[in-house]
């Protein structure tokens, strides 16, 4: 009988074992499927910012004379050639007469006009908040993984709702310009209440290089669940 029981605590422990080395070998394959996916999906993304890249340069290009000045196109077309014999001060008195007939605008409406950009993109003053917010979307874009992100575009500071629909969780992510830092808040555990860690009930900063680590923590919690 005391052999017996030997016997089947010695098969229990094996299996032990045998199992712990599977879940070891399943959760390192886990580990292995979220960084192939975090690599293809930063690669899509870089492809992707090449892409708009090279369309705003195209852009750039075929709208660069809009970018110049009056002063300065004016300065081109009546700039003398060896050959030309048209006096400076026809150009100079044309360049008068231009800006005596300009119309005058207000502060407010000369804050809204045509500016270039580094690239020589015309944009209006009022959409570089429009540009560094969506730079800064494709930055936190490339650490998210299979996750819904929206920005939040009532709020003055930049800010995304990231959520997981299938448990329900969710939280905000705002950047701190001064620290350079995100803010990560939450919304919602939904159905990661029991397992879910401290920190993710807390508001916690972060820097963009951890956003990785960030991310890997939250997957490996939401598969988890």
């Amino acid at each position: 009988m005391k052999d017996w029981v030997s016997e089947l605590k010695k098969d229990n422990a094996e299996l032990n074992d045998k199992l712990m080395e599977k879940q070891d070998e399943l959760e390192k394959a886990r580990q292995e499927f979220l960084e192939d996916i975090l690599t293809r999906d930063t690669e899509i993304l870089r492809l992707k910012q090449l892409l708009d890249e090279k369309a705003e340069k195209n852009n750039s290009t075929a709208s660069g004379f809009h970018c110049l000045t009056p002063e300065a196109i004016l300065e081109n077309s009546t700039s003398m050639s060896p050959k030309r014999k048209t006096p400076l001060s026809h150009g100079k008195e044309k360049r008068v007469q231009l800006s005596e007939n300009a119309p005058h605008s207000s502060p407010a409406k000369e804050s809204q006009e045509l500016v270039c950009s580094r690239r020589r993109t015309c944009i209006r003053g009022n959409g570089t908040n429009e540009i560094r917010s969506a730079h800064m979307l494709r930055l936190l874009l490339q650490s998210l993984v299979r996750m819904k992100v929206s920005v939040n575009d009532e709020s003055e500071i930049f800010s995304v709702s990231v959520s997981h629909e299938a448990s329900g969780y969710s939280f905000t992510l705002t950047w701190l310009e001064k620290s350079d830092e995100w803010s990560y808040k939450l919304s919602s555990l939904g159905t990661l209440g029991r397992i879910a860690a401290d920190w993710m009930r807390q508001d916690i900063r972060f820097s963009t290089k951890m956003c990785r680590m960030f991310v890997e923590r939250i997957s490996s919690i939401i598969t988890k669940g």
